[in-house]
């Protein structure tokens, strides 16, 4: 059985304010949720619940780790942006309209400086 590995992962955010790219350490995809309503009715059985999808989902995230490098970007100015998320390795490729909610970057004494970035995914093509 094949796999696909991460080697070299990238990721790239294009959005209106210009475009954020950094070595990705780690990426994780939520995928949103399905949107269910409860249709039980006042004349159902005690215990039972008429559950029903409405074809419709919302939410689902992305969140990226990585590594800063000299002279980088600066992610905090990104946020509240609307664009492009491309996530690329060996094998793989992931593409997502998203917004960036969340940035934060890490320094200590002695490591790498570190950052997380947190996209909520979107249909809006504003």
């Amino acid at each position: 059985m094949a796999g696909v590995t991460a080697q070299g992962a990238t990721f790239t955010f294009v959005g209106t304010r210009g475009q954020l790219s950094a070595n990705v350490t780690s990426l994780s995809v939520s995928s949103p949720e399905a949107e269910v309503a409860d249709m039980t009715g006042i004349a159902t059985p005690a215990g039972q619940r008429i559950m029903v999808p409405t074809g419709d989902w919302s939410g689902g995230s992305i969140d990226v780790e990585y590594l800063a490098s000299a002279g980088g970007f600066n992610p905090e100015g990104f946020v509240r942006d609307v664009g492009t998320l491309t996530f690329a390795s060996s094998g793989l490729t992931v593409t997502k309209r998203a917004i960036l909610v969340s940035a934060q970057r890490q320094a200590s004494v002695g490591e790498l400086v570190r950052g997380s970035l947190r996209f909520t995914l979107t249909d809006y093509t504003g």
